[in-house]
């Protein structure tokens, strides 16, 4: 580790399992750290979050360290590539989020709000009158429905063979066929 190093001896304890001399790392460092992850990411809170998450990183690799720069400088590389990720993963989120707004916007230009209305009834009674099937019924109608899993997957992972997937579909429909019955067209609900 080089001599010109104020914080060679700190990190020299660390190494050997010094966690006081790793407060005091961090107490020497912490403040320069935020800013750098505060000028990448440009939010406190996420800054505060990723300076946490570069202490923990630097912890675990402090034994591999071998000196070869300077500790702030490598504390400066460990805290740029954790709040990089970070910034992708938030991108990555805002992108699935901007998504599915989108797919609201688009909704709400669909039905009309008594429609809606409508339709999230049925739903709640269609998914009740599931929750009330025998389970290997209410499992391979979830996953088909909701979990969007071909026959193939569903036998795969509850590890049935297919025709017994298909034919438990089958015979949850014809139950949920038979215990719901949905108004018609026009038909008021409530009567």
């Amino acid at each position: 580790m080089s001599d010109q190093d104020p914080l060679a001896e700190l990190v020299s304890r660390c190494q050997q399992g010094d966690t006081v001399a790793f407060a005091q790392l961090v107490a020497a460092t912490q403040a320069d750290t935020y800013n750098v992850a505060y000028g990448v990411l440009r939010n406190p809170q996420e800054a505060q979050d990723m300076t946490q998450e570069v202490y923990l990183r630097a912890w675990r690799a402090l034994p591999g360290f071998r000196g070869e720069s300077k500790v702030q400088s490598w504390l400066y590389r460990v805290t740029v590539n954790t709040c990089l990720n970070r910034r992708r993963r938030l991108r990555k989120d805002l992108v699935l989020v901007d998504a599915e707004d989108a797919l609201v916007d688009v909704a709400a230009r669909g039905p009309s709000v008594p429609e809606r209305v409508t339709l999230k009834e049925r739903n709640r009674a269609i998914w009740a009158a599931v929750a009330r099937l025998p389970e290997k019924y209410r499992l391979v109608i979830t996953l088909f429905y909701q979990q969007e899993l071909s026959y193939q997957e569903i036998a795969d992972g509850l590890v049935l063979p297919l025709g017994t997937v298909k034919a438990h579909l089958n015979r949850a429909r014809k139950a949920l066929a038979e215990g719901l019955r949905l108004p018609e067209e026009g038909e008021d609900a409530g009567v």
